[in-house]
């Protein structure tokens, strides 16, 4: 929980509820061997310590998105950022980068029109097959404890950065981008915490994969 005053409750909750899923990655990865960690699934496909890597990536893009917002109001400017996709190349999977530009526009009316929540539901459930923007794209071969050292710091520094500007009402801030969407920064927070939870349910199929990996590997020793 947050002990400090918080301007927006709704800011307050959703904090909570990211606190709450970084809490469940760090147990569901609590114990795990370096080579549990590094077990690859298939082609092209992500280690559990990748996906950690990718969740710490995330969300420093994400912190760095408020910190202008909050800079933008320090200096007497409208707190709002439109993102294009050259700015952040998230995108569907099997659509080509270089395709991105001409969604823009109509990715955008179409944004204004499907609520926080449908947006949410579908980042969480992996219905739609995304692609992480490049700045997101994990390292392999970190330590365990790097990786919870630093999932356990990162959220620290985001619950920092409100801690350190309390004054701020971030219901009236904004991040808008083609695909994304349009968020204030409290369902921002929420979204971020879709977007975990979108990777615990990655993180317990690759430990499904490994258990049977492991099991036929035991079957033909045998």
């Amino acid at each position: 929980m947050i002990t400090t005053t918080i301007h927006s409750s709704s800011l307050a909750k959703s904090l909570d509820e990211f606190s709450a899923t970084r809490a469940r990655t760090l147990a569901m990865v609590d114990g795990l061997t370096q080579e549990q960690l590094n077990f690859i699934p298939g082609p092209n496909r992500w280690s559990i310590g990748e996906v950690l890597d990718h969740i710490l990536r995330a969300e420093r893009l994400n912190r760095d998105q408020v910190a202008q917002l909050i800079q933008l109001k320090r200096e007497g400017q409208k707190p709002e950022l439109r993102l294009t996709f050259s700015d952040l190349n998230v995108s569907v999977a099997g659509l080509p980068r270089s395709l991105l530009p001409l969604f823009e526009t109509p990715l955008t009316l179409m944004n204004m029109f499907v609520p926080d929540c449908l947006r949410n539901y579908l980042t969480r459930t992996r219905i739609v097959p995304f692609r992480n923007p490049d700045p997101a794209t994990p390292h392999a071969g970190r330590t365990g404890a790097d990786l919870c050292g630093d999932l356990m710091a990162s959220l620290l520094e985001t619950k920092k950065l409100f801690q350190n500007n309390l004054d701020l009402d971030y219901d009236e801030m904004f991040v808008q981008h083609p695909l994304l969407g349009r968020y204030d920064v409290p369902g921002l927070l929420r979204f971020m915490s879709a977007h975990e939870q979108r990777h615990q349910s990655q993180i317990a199929g690759i430990q499904s994969l490994a258990a049977k990996a492991n099991g036929r590997i035991e079957a033909q020793m045998v």
